[in-house]
Protein backbone atom coordinates (compact mmCIF):
# COMPACT_ATOMS: atom_id res chain seq x y z
CA UNK A 1 0.00 0.00 0.00
CA UNK A 2 1.43 3.69 -0.93
CA UNK A 3 0.29 6.51 0.77
CA UNK A 4 -0.08 9.68 -1.18
CA UNK A 5 -1.36 13.29 -0.60
CA UNK A 6 -4.25 14.77 -2.77
CA UNK A 7 -2.34 17.70 -4.39
CA UNK A 8 -5.74 19.25 -6.54
CA UNK A 9 -8.50 18.36 -7.62
CA UNK A 10 -9.52 19.92 -11.09
CA UNK A 11 -12.11 18.99 -14.07
CA UNK A 12 -13.47 15.81 -12.15
CA UNK A 13 -9.40 14.69 -11.99
CA UNK A 14 -7.71 13.97 -8.79
CA UNK A 15 -3.59 14.40 -8.70
CA UNK A 16 -1.81 12.53 -5.94
CA UNK A 17 1.75 13.33 -5.55
CA UNK A 18 3.31 10.42 -3.96
CA UNK A 19 7.03 10.58 -1.25
CA UNK A 20 9.22 10.04 -4.68
CA UNK A 21 8.11 13.46 -5.89
CA UNK A 22 5.91 11.42 -8.66
CA UNK A 23 2.40 12.59 -9.46
CA UNK A 24 -0.35 10.68 -10.16
CA UNK A 25 -3.88 11.92 -12.16
CA UNK A 26 -6.92 9.80 -11.69
CA UNK A 27 -10.67 10.12 -12.76
CA UNK A 28 -12.74 11.14 -9.70
CA UNK A 29 -14.68 8.72 -10.24
CA UNK A 30 -11.93 6.37 -9.25
CA UNK A 31 -11.06 7.32 -5.65
CA UNK A 32 -13.60 6.07 -3.05
CA UNK A 33 -14.89 8.58 -0.46
CA UNK A 34 -14.60 12.37 -0.71
CA UNK A 35 -11.42 13.94 -0.77
CA UNK A 36 -9.64 17.15 -0.41
CA UNK A 37 -6.31 18.75 -1.20
CA UNK A 38 -3.47 18.27 1.45
CA UNK A 39 -5.83 14.58 2.32
CA UNK A 40 -3.72 11.85 2.48
CA UNK A 41 -4.40 8.72 0.89
CA UNK A 42 -4.21 4.90 0.02
CA UNK A 43 -2.94 3.29 -3.30
CA UNK A 44 -3.63 -0.20 -4.02
CA UNK A 45 -2.59 -2.06 -6.79
CA UNK A 46 -4.22 -5.30 -7.69
CA UNK A 47 -4.65 -7.61 -10.42
CA UNK A 48 -7.76 -7.98 -12.61
CA UNK A 49 -9.48 -10.82 -10.35
CA UNK A 50 -7.71 -10.35 -7.45
CA UNK A 51 -9.54 -6.68 -6.73
CA UNK A 52 -11.40 -8.53 -3.12
CA UNK A 53 -7.99 -9.80 -1.89
CA UNK A 54 -6.82 -6.34 -2.50
CA UNK A 55 -9.75 -4.35 -0.59
CA UNK A 56 -9.25 -7.60 2.27
CA UNK A 57 -5.60 -6.40 2.49
CA UNK A 58 -6.11 -2.62 2.47
CA UNK A 59 -9.02 -3.45 5.16
CA UNK A 60 -6.53 -5.32 7.49
CA UNK A 61 -3.80 -2.79 6.75
CA UNK A 62 -5.39 0.46 7.57
CA UNK A 63 -7.06 -1.21 10.73
CA UNK A 64 -3.98 -2.32 12.28
CA UNK A 65 -2.95 1.05 11.87
CA UNK A 66 -5.63 2.33 13.36
CA UNK A 67 -5.44 0.04 16.48
CA UNK A 68 -1.79 1.25 16.82
CA UNK A 69 -3.14 5.06 17.67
Amino acid sequence: MLKAKVAKIENQTVTLELADGQSLALPQSSVEGECKPGQEVALLAAALGAEDAGRQELARRLLNELLKR
